[in-house]
């Protein structure tokens, strides 16, 4: 122990016959007060109670109701000679010094807590329950709260029960969180989703660059268009910017959760907004059109847009051809809208392909009735 050896120097450099009994009773040493944490090596373990050599005239215990609120594997890495740091309790009935591993490990959680504060550290925490005002969350062997206001995914305008519903979802799940209030003699570690996805999102904003390619994951599925998470900052691809081929609604191409690949073309950090394209992304319809047919060739197009002088219509590969009405005469109407509607299938013919315009010219009137019965429309 440290005392025996600090005295046997004391006694060696002295030449008088003292015993280390006596001398050891005249040695002063400074009583270790409650709630000073010290360092001490582990004499001896057993599964009841740990024996530590903190450096005085008495060894010191580790109670089995300390033991329990360890972490089992960390009290089964324990062994002889292991050097630790221990919080002092008190002393017992039997004058033995009673401290705690736990209360030694909480502190060190509570100072990180206090460094996370001060250094405005992301950190993560699995949500382990929740009750009316919020979220708890492990932080080490400490436990945080997250209230409601500070939980991403509920609004201020969410129901009670549905906010109730959100946050028994996120149990068991691990979140990015910040500290935002450390009281230790309080018991009090405050954390929020909403600091920490700000300060991603900020970092991220920083990142992105008009122009840039990136892949992201869909988050939300509207009739306008189609959010993307693209690293921590959520951007949106209107329903125009999908697909060179006309889509009625987003969802005939995406489901929430899909890999998607886009453009990034437009940034306002200030309002968090971000344009995405995904249809510069892909092959150009013309050159697949190109590819698969030519003139006098049938297709079965879907009308994009009805207009006075006729009506436009899709190829499956997303180019978009013109029947005049002077080539829908067999229909026997002059006004296309009395008999088209945006996503109608119509079977048409190739009669024209201007490849230095991109322009194609198609025909109802021309299709053969032999073609229509090899060519139904469904």
């Amino acid at each position: 122990m440290v005392v025996q050896a600090d005295l046997e120097k004391r006694i060696g450099s002295d030449n008088t016959d003292v015993s280390f009994a006596e001398l050891l009773d005249t040695y002063s040493y400074a009583e270790p007060q409650r709630g000073q944490i010290i360092p001490a090596t582990i004499i001896t373990t057993r599964r009841d109670e740990i024996i530590v050599d903190v450096g005085l005239k008495r060894d010191a215990i580790v109670t089995r109701r300390d033991i329990e609120r360890l972490d089992r594997a960390y009290v089964e890495g324990l062994k002889s000679g292991d050097e630790v740091q221990v919080y002092v309790l008190h002393t017992d009935e039997d004058g033995e010094m009673v401290v705690s591993l736990n209360k030694a490990l909480e502190l060190e959680d509570w100072q990180r807590a206090q460094d996370y504060l001060r250094d405005d550290v992301i950190t993560e925490g699995v949500v382990i329950d929740c009750n009316k005002g919020g979220i708890l969350v492990k932080f080490g062997r400490l436990m945080g709260f997250v209230p409601n206001s500070h939980i991403e995914s509920i609004s201020p305008t969410l129901s009670e029960s549905k906010a109730q519903d959100i946050k028994n979802s996120l149990i068991g799940t691990t979140m990015q969180l910040k500290v935002i209030q450390v009281e230790n003699q309080r018991n009090r570690l405050i954390l929020s989703e909403r600091a920490a996805k700000r300060s991603t999102r900020n970092e991220r904003f920083n990142e992105l660059q008009v122009g840039q390619i990136v892949t992201g994951r869909v988050v939300n599925v509207t009739h306008f268009g189609v959010f993307v998470d693209i690293g921590g900052v959520d951007g949106m691809i209107h329903i125009s910017n999908l697909d060179h081929r006309h889509i009625t609604h987003p969802n005939e191409l995406f489901s929430v959760g899909d890999e998607v690949t886009v453009r990034i073309d437009a940034i306002d950090a200030e309002r968090e907004r971000v344009a995405l394209n995904r249809k510069v992304t892909l092959p150009d319809p013309w050159d697949t059109f190109m590819a698969q047919y030519k003139g006098g060739d049938v297709l079965i197009g879907t009308v994009t847009n009805v207009v006075d002088f006729g009506v436009f219509i899709a190829a499956p590969s997303g180019a978009q051809g013109l029947v005049h009405t002077s080539r829908m005469q067999s229909l026997k109407t002059t006004n296309p809208r009395d008999m088209f509607r945006e996503g109608d299938k119509v079977l048409v013919k190739i009669v024209g392909v201007d490849v230095d315009n991109k322009h194609i010219e198609l025909s109802i009137d021309d299709v053969t009735d032999e073609e229509r019965a090899a060519h139904p429309i469904a």
